[in-house]
């Protein structure tokens, strides 16, 4: 009885659903047409229609000018088949009885990717230095897989840039089409090719991040930033605008994790065609030298000078250089080199670096407050040393004021020397330290800076100042620099 209830409660339930289903507002299987009947109309004017395609035609026409780089080290290692004589010990039990074993030679290959661009049809090609640099082998792979030896003509560390050239006689290679990077702006659209992991032939796009960046100030260093995805491999790569015209060398990235970040580099060709053609045709990078030592300004220090526009500050000028030749004079600021802006001491570094030794430029400075246009005639950098000042340790008579700003200054012979600075003062603030040596004192904008030696100079410096804040030059362990003391009100 129990069980034909619990059948019959069974069938009641199942119609119950059915008819709850059949009821439902679910749609019938079929019913709902999906998608859309014809695909977006892009508003596209008649001159922008080819931008469906563009970075598909600008690849079809970079990749062949890219090519795999293999560069190969080789090491000569040497071994003994007795592991104790690698030691010193010697056979363990007596004389080895295989008699003296002479060292075995064995060779030890290393091997590393990276990427290049054909810059000859005759086979040039522009990568990176740290890509060949050391290199025993370099084996080029072009991007119909062809195979060819390669050798170094040159490398230039300090920017990066290394020229190879294939081996074998070929002629009629694919060559880049080298654009001007000087017309880049922040926001351009830009293509990426190389060979990221050996994957050869990939490109990414993006655009220009940013312009003149530096990541190390003992190089020359201008890049362009881009979001373009850059990864091991891409080293040595092309970097080329709408155009497909190649605007830089892709050459290191910003990673935490080893990988793409969306933060990557490229040299632009400006920088790069210069240093090639010089290793092509002479074999060495000669690079313009004024003989100066510079510095960034800060605000404080623009309020100090009274100027607006932004310049580099002359920490020093070297005896005999061409800047105190050209009659500039430590505490100029430049503003501009042979024509070109100069906002900051990066860019001040590679004009100067980039100009032909003997040859005359224009330099714009501002000095007292008065703009000023000289003449510098750079010499070919070399090895240049500076004479450290030397300074007495013989103390004199101490003046009663000898404190300013938390500073305590004793006078040695003749030199003025920062004797105690006082914790979180104005001065350390600053930036000055105990022992610093003070060299002059600038006390308002159109005022040149003054020689102190003593206290007393200091002390009448300090009274007759004109502004609200004061430039001090000092020498730490013979480097000079400026520092600006505002005092608090």
């Amino acid at each position: 009885m129990l069980k034909r209830k619990f059948i019959i409660a069974a069938v009641f339930v199942t119609a119950f659903l059915g008819f709850c289903v059949a009821n439902s507002n679910f749609p019938k299987k079929g019913s709902v047409t999906f998608g859309a009947k014809e695909p977006p109309k892009l508003s596209l004017s008649h001159q922008n229609e080819g931008f469906r395609t563009i970075f598909a035609d600008i690849a079809e026409k970079v990749i062949p000018t890219v090519v795999s780089i293999t560069s190969t080290q080789i090491d000569t290692v040497y071994y003994r088949n007795n592991p104790f004589d690698m030691y010193g010990f010697g056979f363990p039990f007596g004389p080895d009885p295989r008699g003296q074993q002479q060292p075995q030679a064995r060779e030890r290959r290393q091997s590393g990717i990276g990427s290049g661009v054909i810059v000859s049809s005759d086979g040039y090609i522009l990568t990176n230095s740290h890509v060949v640099y050391g290199a025993s082998e370099i084996k080029i792979t072009l991007h119909d897989d062809n195979e060819y030896p390669a050798k170094i003509i040159g490398v230039d560390t300090l920017s990066d840039v290394a020229v190879i050239k294939i081996s074998q006689d070929v002629k009629n290679l694919p060559v880049a089409y080298l654009g001007d990077s000087e017309k880049l702006r922040p926001g351009d659209f830009v293509m990426a090719v190389g060979n990221p992991f050996n994957l050869s032939s990939t490109v990414t796009t993006g655009i220009v991040s940013a312009l003149g960046r530096h990541t190390d100030s003992q190089q020359y260093q201008n890049f362009i930033q881009t979001d373009a995805a850059i990864n091991p491999g891409n080293s040595g790569g092309a970097l080329v605008n709408i155009d497909g015209e190649l605007v830089g060398i892709n050459t290191m990235i910003y990673t935490r994790s080893g990988g793409y970040m969306g933060i990557g580099f490229a040299i632009p060709i400006s920088m790069a065609q210069n240093i090639m053609e010089q290793l092509i045709y002479t074999g060495e990078v000669k690079r313009g030298w004024l003989g100066v030592s510079i510095a960034i300004i800060d605000q404080a220090m623009y309020d100090a000078l009274g100027i607006k526009e932004k310049g580099v500050l002359i920490n020093e000028v070297f005896e005999n250089a061409p800047a105190q030749k050209a009659g500039i004079q430590s505490g100029d600021v430049v503003l501009s080199l042979a024509g070109k802006k100069t906002l900051n001491p990066n860019e001040l570094r590679n004009i100067a670096a980039s100009l032909v030794a003997g040859q005359k430029y224009p330099i714009e400075i501002i000095r007292d407050g008065k703009k000023k246009t000289l003449t510098v005639i750079p010499t070919a950098r070399g090895t240049t040393t500076t004479d450290a000042t030397k300074e007495g340790e013989k103390s004199s008579a101490q003046p009663e004021n000898n404190k300013h700003f938390g500073m305590t200054i004793k006078e040695t012979q003749n030199a003025l020397v920062v004797e105690d600075v006082e914790a979180n003062s104005i001065c350390e603030r600053a930036g000055i330290r105990i022992s610093d040596i003070i060299l002059s004192v600038k006390t308002a904008p159109d005022k040149p800076f003054i020689d102190v030696k003593t206290v007393k100079e200091f002390n009448k410096e300090v009274k007759d100042a004109k502004s609200g804040a004061l430039i001090i030059r000092l020498n730490r362990n013979g480097q000079k620099f400026f520092v600006t003391i505002k005092p608090e009100k």
